[in-house]
């Protein structure tokens, strides 16, 4: 009796190894020395950077008193790194005077450079 081959079966592709969650902090982290303080569950890990804010400087009665809020933001998922994003929010409607709009002009001014320095760490 001849004894039968057996085809080598193909092996089962690799999965990717799950990342450990927290994960780690890209330079910009507010939370990066706590790591805990982290949003995140067993399969994600939201990084933001501290929150840099516009201030109204007129707000109207019972408004809040800022502008625009903008932070960077990764959210590492699963197995992957997320992609760094600019996360933008307004918050308020105003009424300017022209020597308050002029103190506004200002303060976007170094807002807009504020922004371009986050752009800047997004890579």
């Amino acid at each position: 009796m001849a004894e039968a081959t057996i085809p080598s079966q193909p092996s089962a592709p690799a999965a990717p190894a799950p990342l450990s969650h927290p994960t780690v902090c890209p330079s910009w982290c507010r939370d990066r020395q706590e790591p805990a303080a982290h949003h995140f569950g067993p399969t994600a890990t939201w990084h933001w950077s501290p929150q840099y804010r516009l201030s109204n400087p007129r707000p109207l009665e019972g408004d809040v008193p800022v502008i625009l809020r903008s932070e960077l933001y990764r959210s590492d998922e699963e197995s992957g790194t997320g992609e760094v994003k600019l996360y933008l929010s307004g918050e308020t409607d105003i009424d300017l005077g022209r020597d308050e709009a002029d103190v506004l002009i200002a303060d976007l001014d170094a807002f807009v450079a504020t922004l371009r320095v986050l752009r800047r760490q997004m890579g």
